[in-house]
């Protein structure tokens, strides 16, 4: 017997795109278990922050939360968000 589940477009590009940065983290030399340089997904970041995706585009831009390019997908440092949020 087969079974279906339906998953949103969204969440599946989130998983995604987690795994690519997992996969990224494991090629360029991450420790197992540094959560402070976790890779977060724009929307992982937006959900940390509690800001929409065009306001945290506009403060990438503006330099005000730095960002990682991986190709052309963009991760935060989790360690970078949590500061942001320390010293906001």
């Amino acid at each position: 017997m087969k079974t279906f589940c339906l998953i949103e477009p969204e969440k599946v590009e989130e998983m995604v795109e987690g795994a690519v940065a997992r996969a990224f983290a494991r090629f360029s030399g991450e420790k197992p278990g540094e959560k402070d340089d976790r890779l977060l997904t724009t929307n992982e970041a937006c959900r940390m922050l509690r800001v929409t995706r065009q306001t945290l585009h506009r403060w990438k831009t503006e330099g005000i939360i730095p960002h990682v390019r991986i190709g052309s997908s963009i991760r935060y440092k989790e360690s970078d968000v949590m500061k942001f949020i320390e010293d906001k």
